[in-house]
């Protein structure tokens, strides 16, 4: 009778245990050590990973490979509608927009504020910031505005400077919101108006730096088919710089790395162009890039050793954290009346209980 107890109750602890392993993720252990934390670029380091897991990944913690700008950790916790709604994706910090708002500047200045912007003599360099053009409040949008008088347009010389510095990026959009006090053009020789004429030319030229060069290229280089009409209103005028940067290019015979500034002239169409006052509350360049999230590597587990290695070699110098990642899973939680009817169903990460722990270290590369 005892024996058959004792057996009654080791069956059903067994059970016990069985059940339980099915349905919670096996205990996790992990560690990680170097060969050595500093070495020097070039130098390839040995880590040796001891772990119980069932998956195991590497962030070496270098560019491309941080695992904090992994969507391992920049997306965990996150609902499906946040994804949805939300881009989450890391921020490139070199790739910063270009804004120029005039209402920072005051009133009668004779430089824009951070001299992010000017109005020069595109043959001098002379600034007209206090001649020909002034900072003014605006009663109609209640804001300072940039007012440019244009009086011979067909002297090629009065150009709007907006002085970038901005690192290329996927966004190459020009928006400048203006407006102007007549919504004709005149003949450039005579001032009589020409209304059969609606659009005049905008020339852009821009100064660059190449890839790997520090000097600011200028070059006439440009395009000849861009074309605006005046409003009397206040309007976003917009331009993609694309076709203009890729003149540029073809110009110096270089990749243009950052484009330092942007030069603007208004000039006639037909001998007809814009004469008078027109008003600039703002101007803008590019946006906000998005670079991928950072990878990890996936390391063989192939063997009962419970050790997996992994050789690395850093091509910068910096301190770097490495993280190594294990995950161990649970076996299916089948929900209603189990396996005889949801052995079918498609597989969903949410039938599965999962252990994940981490280990890091820091590893310290010399020039």
């Amino acid at each position: 009778m005892r024996t058959s107890y004792i057996k009654s109750m080791f069956l059903l602890t067994i059970s016990l245990l069985i059940a339980c392993s099915e349905e919670d993720a096996p205990n996790l252990r992990i560690s990680v050590e170097a060969d050595k934390t500093e070495v020097k670029v070039g130098e390839p380091v040995t880590f040796s990973i001891w772990h119980n897991a069932m998956a195991l990944s590497i962030y070496t913690g270098d560019d491309g490979h941080d695992y904090k700008t992994s969507a391992y950790f920049l997306l965990q916790g996150l609902a499906d509608t946040d994804l949805q709604n939300n881009n989450y994706r890391p921020i490139d910090p070199e790739i910063v927009p270009y804004n120029c708002d005039f209402a920072n500047t005051q009133t009668g200045a004779t430089t824009i504020k951070d001299n992010l912007s000017e109005v020069i003599n595109a043959g001098s360099g002379d600034n007209l910031i206090g001649s020909e053009a002034e900072v003014e409040y605006d009663e109609s949008i209640q804001q300072n505005v940039l007012k440019i008088t244009s009086v011979h347009p067909e002297w090629w010389y009065q150009a709007l400077r907006l002085n970038t510095h901005a690192k290329l990026g996927t966004n190459k959009k020009l928006n400048l919101r203006m407006r102007f006090d007549k919504d004709i053009l005149e003949d450039v020789s005579s001032g009589a108006p020409r209304p059969e004429i609606t659009t005049f030319q905008v020339v852009i030229r821009l100064g660059g730096i190449g890839v790997g060069e520090t000097d600011v290229i200028f070059r006439d280089e440009t395009v000849w088919d861009i074309y605006w009409n005046p409003n009397i209103a206040y309007t976003d005028y917009s331009v993609d710089l694309s076709s203009v940067i890729d003149a540029w290019q073809g110009a110096t015979g270089k990749t243009m790395a950052t484009l330092s500034y942007i030069q603007i002239l208004f000039t006639p169409s037909n001998n007809a162009g814009y004469l008078g006052d027109y008003y600039i509350a703002s101007a803008s360049y590019g946006d906000i890039d998005y670079i991928p999230f950072a990878t990890g590597q996936s390391l063989n587990i192939n063997d009962n050793s419970g050790i997996a290695k992994y050789q690395y070699t850093y091509t910068q110098p910096g301190t770097y954290q490495v993280v190594v990642i294990g995950t161990n899973t649970s076996m299916k939680n089948y929900s209603d009346s189990g396996y005889k009817d949801n052995v079918g169903n498609k597989i969903n990460a949410s039938e599965y209980n999962y252990n994940t722990q981490q280990s890091t270290i820091d590893i310290t590369v010399h020039p």
